[in-house]
């Protein structure tokens, strides 16, 4: 009886062993808040962007924003998801209630995601993405993808895009050919637009100070849409430009390096 309960764990830890090599040997790696190539499904969706080549078909995944090394499912692989120590930023807001929300000024924070999350719902597969970005504004970073955010000394959610310095009125250029998707005025993020560049990739541009575009509209890259501002809560005039990729916010730093898609693929 009791060589049997032996042989009963053993094989268990054989099972185990074997299903965590399997994991390791089908394992894709990458940092948080980046986007990776993997073999294209056998059968992939309609709305899925593949590209050819030299090692075979390849499409694209994002990695989500984590806070520690994470090993996750996407689509059909598996991936270690690294983290990264983007450091933290303090802000200080002087009006209290844009800090402390009232229940109305809630309750419209709150309607208004449901307006963004609804404008990155759907993608067209009309327009089929480059990824070869130009940035919309000429102006330095003054705050970096990933930071972690707190204002009045509060912790809030992390920063998942990136700040451009510019003056009011500077124009905003379209990165990438895009659709108008969504034109708001939000309690948050001010003058937004949403751009809709296909397959699943999303551009946001907030705080402006005027959008020079209308929704339905198709902008090709370098289309002025708008200028800098500093509607919504904001500290001073900048771009807050947001990119959605495969359903995670991804750093759009990286997207602005010149041969961003060779050196993924």
């Amino acid at each position: 009886m009791f060589q049997k309960k032996i042989k009963a764990s053993n094989l268990l830890a054989l099972l185990a062993l074997t299903s965590l090599q399997s994991f390791a040997s089908d394992l894709f790696e990458g940092k948080s808040g980046e986007i990776i190539s993997i073999p294209a499904a056998a059968k992939n969706k309609s709305n899925v962007l593949t590209f050819k080549t030299s090692t075979g078909t390849k499409q694209l995944v994002s990695l989500p924003f984590v806070k520690k090394d994470l090993l996750i499912t996407r689509h059909h692989v598996n991936v270690k998801v690294n983290w990264v120590n983007f450091g933290e930023s303090r802000i200080t807001i002087a009006d209290e209630s844009k800090v402390t929300l009232s229940t109305k000024d809630q309750a419209r924070a709150n309607n208004e995601a449901i307006q963004i999350k609804t404008a990155l719902s759907s993608s067209s597969t009309e327009i089929t993405p480059s990824f070869d970005f130009i940035a919309p504004v000429p102006g330095i970073v003054t705050s970096p993808f990933g930071k972690q955010r707190f204002v009045n000394d509060l912790p809030r959610s992390a920063h998942l895009a990136l700040d451009l310095r510019g003056a009011v009125g500077t124009p905003i250029v379209a990165p990438l050919k895009g659709k108008v998707v969504l034109i708001g005025d939000y309690f948050y993020t001010g003058l937004t637009l949403i751009l809709d560049h296909g397959y699943g990739l999303f551009s946001s541009y907030a705080h402006m100070s005027e959008i020079k575009v209308k929704l339905n509209d198709l902008v090709e890259q370098s289309h002025e849409i708008g200028l800098v501002g500093a509607t919504g809560r904001v500290t001073g005039p900048h771009l807050h430009w947001t990119v959605y990729f495969d359903g995670n916010k991804v750093n759009p730093e990286s997207l602005i390096q010149k041969g961003y898609l060779n050196s993924i693929l």
